[in-house]
């Protein structure tokens, strides 16, 4: 249990942490000057049971069910989808999901190489290296590239600018109308043959949603250009695993980069660990910046204590 702060006469405020003690290590240290004196403990010890405040990543269900003191639950991520299946999960309190710029740089770095590495052949590139093999593979064109951005808030809309900057056709899909420059953008439903009509290249980052659940399904793949590529950093249950496959051992799809699973970690035996046409990623695309996001987490801390409104508050009926 470690105590960090300058003010001693405010109150201790204490945070019920779920995760590696490292972590625990990393936020103290970023936390530090930012909040009144403070303590991180483990939420699932005795002393995370009077906890003020949670700083969380995908607790056990009912972890908060013995923290009577709880005034809000802060995520370390943006994703609340297993949060959502928890009814154990307190309603009545705020609960925060993180919007940090730096997830949102990885994450467009993550998708940008994947989809040039597959717009410029890397990986049969790579195998004729292992094979001694000299011999050019005819060029797509550097611009040519129509690629949709399934979600577009905070992180999906620096992705879509960013692959504008390129000099890429980019559309974007949300569930309501946005406007971002250089990039064409749909809205609902009814709208997403019209976002998929076509294109090279697919990268989700919707939050999951009973909508969103299965949405890349075969009648989607079925949208896309032949050998488009899939790039889901979005989660993992909103890709259908097994028309996903069939779409790969036709041909219908070229390929796909998955960072996210319906099971993580995925199992050992699944089919996505050894098809010749998927990258796995172990959920990293986007990793944690204890650093880049203490403003934010101290911010909603704050807002929490004083009983005031934080930002980036999670809308529990539309979930997220």
């Amino acid at each position: 249990m470690t105590r960090i702060g300058h003010d001693q006469n405010r109150p201790m405020i204490r945070i019920g942490f779920y995760g590696t003690a490292s972590d625990i290590a990393q936020w103290e240290e970023s936390l530090d000057g930012r909040l009144p004196p403070f303590e991180i403990v483990e939420l699932m010890s005795d002393a995370g049971a009077s906890c003020d405040v949670a700083l969380v990543w995908a607790p056990p269900r009912d972890a908060f069910t013995r923290c009577p003191n709880l005034r809000g639950i802060i995520m370390q991520g943006q994703g609340v989808d297993h949060m959502m299946r928890d009814d154990t999960v307190p309603r009545d309190i705020p609960l925060v999901r993180l919007i940090d710029p730096d997830m949102a740089n990885a994450l467009s770095h993550w998708a940008i190489l994947n989809a040039l590495d597959f717009w410029r052949d890397g990986a049969a590139y790579r195998d004729q290296e292992q094979r001694r093999v000299w011999q050019h593979i005819p060029q797509r064109p550097a611009t040519g590239a129509k690629i949709g951005i399934l979600g577009i808030g905070a992180i999906g809309n620096v992705i879509a600018r960013r692959f504008a900057a390129l000099g890429f056709e980019v559309r974007g899909y949300a569930r309501t109308p946005r406007s971002i420059e250089g990039v064409a953008t749909f809205a609902g439903s009814d709208q997403l043959a019209a976002f998929a009509d076509g294109l090279d290249i697919v990268v989700s980052v919707l939050p999951l949603t009973p909508e969103t659940t299965g949405i890349m399904n075969a009648g989607f793949f079925g949208m896309l250009a032949d050998g488009a590529f899939i790039i889901n950093g979005g989660r993992g249950p909103q890709v259908d695993d097994d028309d996903l496959l069939a779409a790969l051992d036709s041909g219908k799809l070229g390929g796909a980069a998955l960072d996210v699973f319906a099971v993580e970690p995925l199992p050992q035996d699944h089919p996505f660990w050894t098809h010749p046409k998927v990258r796995v990623w172990p959920h990293v695309a986007a990793q944690t910046n204890a650093t880049s996001a203490a403003e934010q987490v101290a911010a909603a801390i704050t807002a929490m204590m004083d009983g005031s409104e934080p930002a980036n508050r999670v809308d529990w009926s539309r979930g997220y």
